[in-house]
């Protein structure tokens, strides 16, 4: 984005046009001279570069371009101090030498004071002055400077140009062809309020604007601007809504129409410009219960933004998901909103059928309307509650476990070997391993399971032989022997077998174990 100051527009009949830099030889060849300019003052002070640059508004070109060219190039370059003494403890250990001195009145004091200083912080004269204002941003220094095509430059300046006209935009409706998934993300990410649709192979989507909200405009105008290098990547893309802009007789709405065929490539960079690396969550109330879910542990994976959803027409990417053992259970956080957009979510949340949706709400919002989604949401205050949330997801397992239950056909397991892991089982079977321990009893088809492992009749059969043969024995004596067997759960088999363990301490030499029908 760009200053507000350097937005170059045109309106005409309520309509308003950013004034784009055309690929033309003119302007192609002011980045080229702006490029070089760049490049040639690696090294030196930022101050003499935005002199020279300077220079190019005085030779006629308009100062908002060149000032806007200017600012897309120093977002390639990195500028670093460059002092031999901290500036700001040069400028303590001056003044406090200059207030001894009282009034500093003529050079000579000036320079006196500033040798006295050189020489107690152990530096020379010319260092010391040139730190006094290293810090300072004309002071800095061009390091590094990562050029890019001069074509490139321009178009980075036209989406920077649109980017700050849809800053003060009351909504925009985006039209795409493609890409609508990812663009989809930026706006959850980005918190913004949106609606979208698919009709006719075309997505369509209506972003808020910052104009309609109550409270952070600003963050919120910032966020609506940063979608646009996503939607520009699209290979076909209209963008139209309202506009406020600022003028002589007050502020006043401007429509804004946008295409990729009207545009063309003038504000499509090589690269999406803008990434979601800085965003966490779209409000507190997320992020705290993002954390607080996961931990409790309770065996539920939570997802931020799971895949879109598709009611009829209307598409929706749900806040969070909740996955366990093939059951897929959404929630959508209501926090923020106009009475047009929640009737729209209502709307889009009624449509959803076949797919559970739960919908946590402020309790600000108008209650009414949305207890018509009943037994499906859940109102909070400042936190969203972990309780009822569980209690949901709790039924719906429990509801899933038996349907599991009810329809797994046990004759179609087939366990080979001494030892098969209960996972592994479950996993062939296509079944989870809770349900597949409710289905099946203690013993089956020549095993039995002990503990999350089945364990073959025959192999039982052998250590309870090689158990009883040793006579009375210690718990760890017991283990030894079930280990060199190479039993992976040998507390568990020991049950299996029915033996109970007498402890005596903590030490299993100290404890022994008994057969419970001795």
């Amino acid at each position: 984005m760009l200053p507000t100051n350097l937005l170059r527009v045109r309106t005409a009949k309520g309509k308003i046009y950013p004034l784009y830099a055309d690929l033309d030889d003119k302007n192609l060849r002011l980045a080229e001279k702006l490029m070089k300019l760049f490049q040639d003052h690696v090294g030196k002070r930022k101050g003499e570069l935005l002199d020279e640059i300077a220079a190019f508004e005085i030779a006629g070109f308009d100062y908002r371009l060149v000032r806007g060219l200017s600012m897309i190039l120093q977002r390639l370059c990195s500028f670093e101090q460059e002092s031999a003494v901290d500036p700001q403890h040069a400028r303590r250990a001056i003044f406090e030498e200059a207030s001894k001195s009282g009034l500093v009145a003529t050079d000579e004091v000036r320079v006196e004071i500033l040798k006295r200083v050189a020489k107690q912080i152990d530096v020379s004269l010319d260092h010391l002055t040139q730190s006094f204002y290293a810090d300072l941003d004309e002071e800095l220094v061009l390091r590094d400077f990562e050029a890019v095509s001069v074509a490139e430059l321009l178009k980075r300046y036209n989406l920077s140009l649109t980017q700050t006209l849809l800053f003060k935009a009351t909504f925009i409706n985006v039209e795409v062809s493609d890409r609508w998934k990812e663009i989809l993300r930026q706006i959850k990410f980005r918190g913004l309020m949106y609606s979208a649709e698919t009709r006719d192979g075309t997505f369509h989507i209506t972003v808020e604007g910052p104009l309609s909200m109550f409270k952070l405009t600003r963050r919120y105008g910032t966020s609506i601007a940063k979608i646009l290098p996503t939607i520009v990547q699209s290979n076909r893309w209209m963008i139209f809504g309202n506009v406020v802009r600022g003028g002589e007789f007050g502020k006043r709405v401007y429509k804004i129409r946008l295409t990729s065929a009207q545009v063309g490539e003038r504000i499509r960079p090589a690269a999406v410009l803008e990434n979601m690396s800085d965003i966490r969550f779209d409000s507190s109330v997320e992020e705290r219960f993002f954390r607080d879910f996961q931990a409790l542990h309770s065996g539920w994976r939570i997802t931020r933004e799971p895949s879109p959803l598709i009611a009829g027409r209307h598409v929706l990417i749900p806040d969070f998901s909740f996955e366990k053992a093939g059951i897929k259970v959404y929630i959508e956080i209501v926090g923020f909103w106009t009475r047009e957009y929640l009737e729209r979510k209502l709307k889009k949340l009624q449509l959803i059928k076949g797919i559970d949706m739960l919908v946590v709400a402020d309790e600000k919002l108008a209650c009414d309307k949305l207890r018509r989604l009943k037994g499906r949401v859940i109102f909070y205050k400042n936190k969203v509650p972990l309780r009822p949330i569980l209690n949901y997801l709790k039924i719906k397992g429990e509801t899933a476990l038996q349907r599991e239950v009810r329809d797994f056909d046990v004759s179609q397991l087939l366990l080979k070997g001494d030892w098969v892991e209960l996972q592994k089982v479950a996993e062939q079977a296509g079944i989870s391993e809770e349900a597949l321990k409710r289905k099946l009893p203690f013993h089956v088809d020549g095993y039995t399971l002990a503990g999350n492992l089945f364990v073959s009749n025959r192999k039982l059969k052998e250590i309870d032989l090689k158990l009883s043969r040793m006579g009375k024995l210690s718990l760890s004596q017991a283990i030894n022997l079930l280990e060199q067997e190479r039993v992976k759960a040998p507390y568990d088999v020991l049950s299996a077998l029915e033996y109970c363990i007498q402890w005596n301490g903590l030490d299993p030499k100290n404890s022994s174990i008994y057969k419970k029908r001795s």
